[in-house]
């Protein structure tokens, strides 16, 4: 029995029976090696998809953005719906950086009186687009015109500066409810904040080179942000929004008005 038993203790380590074992080790390392090469090559192949789904998103983001602010500046042009434009003027007229100080809540609509500064919260301020810089802060006690919001390099949303002053150097327009009357006048859209100009411009406020001569036809504030696969999305007075490759060239679009204030 003992010759048995040391046989088949011999037979367990004969050099045919490790080699057998070595195979099916080889064997296993082999599979685990192409298993991580489909895996490598499924997420290759679907990563490209996954980045085009979540810029798809944060389009859908900034055009629900730009629709509200679309909507609220129609309640907030009409001479009834809206409770407070401000302390600068009455229900009969306001200015377009009203309205914009109204949805940073800057200045007199400064909700926290026990700080001076705070940092904006990007998920829940319509202003900031999804594809634009993340951090965005604010002042009290200043107008938007004083750099309430900043830095203005971040600033990702800009109002129509034809809307805001008449010429590049003229005082600032009042506006009354009669804007509403022209639904498509693009009120606010993407813009690049990283373009302003140091001299003669800001991204709070743009407009595109038009064939008039009014102060704009330099080019020096328009600073559009074509940021969504190539396209800029553009929120108008009759609350709508749209997107377009080519924004100056597009039929009524009216970006050369002006308010008859």
């Amino acid at each position: 029995m003992d010759t048995t038993f040391r046989e088949r203790i011999g037979c367990a380590n004969s050099p045919s029976m490790t080699k057998q074992a070595s195979l099916r080790a080889a064997f296993s390392l082999l599979e685990m090696l192409v298993v991580l090469s489909v895996i490598a090559l499924l997420l290759a192949l679907m990563l490209p998809a996954l980045t085009k789904a979540r810029r798809a998103g944060r389009n859908l983001k900034c055009v629900a953005n730009l629709r509200q602010v679309g909507e609220r500046f129609i309640v907030f042009a009409d001479d009834w719906a809206y409770a407070s434009r401000g302390d600068r003027n009455g229900r009969s007229n306001f200015y377009i950086e009203d309205f914009q100080e109204s949805i940073y809540l800057v200045d007199e609509f400064w909700q926290n009186p026990s700080a001076i500064r705070e940092t904006m919260d990007a998920s829940t301020q319509p202003l900031m687009c999804p594809e634009g810089p993340i951090e965005l802060k604010r002042r009290a006690n200043r107008p938007c015109s004083d750099g309430a919001v900043y830095p203005k390099e971040n600033v990702s949303v800009g109002f129509n500066r034809r809307l805001h002053r008449p010429e590049a150097t003229a005082a600032q327009t009042l506006l009354t409810s009669r804007i509403l009357n022209y639904p498509n006048v693009p009120l606010a859209l993407d813009v690049d904040g990283l373009g302003i100009s140091p001299t003669d411009g800001n991204a709070y406020y743009v407009a595109p080179p038009q064939a008039t001569a009014d102060g704009y036809d330099n080019g020096a504030y328009w600073i559009p942000a074509m940021r969504h696969e190539g396209k800029l999305n553009v929120a108008f007075v009759g609350g709508h929004v749209a997107a377009s490759r080519m924004p100056l060239d597009q039929p009524g679009w009216q970006w050369s008005f002006y308010p008859d204030s």
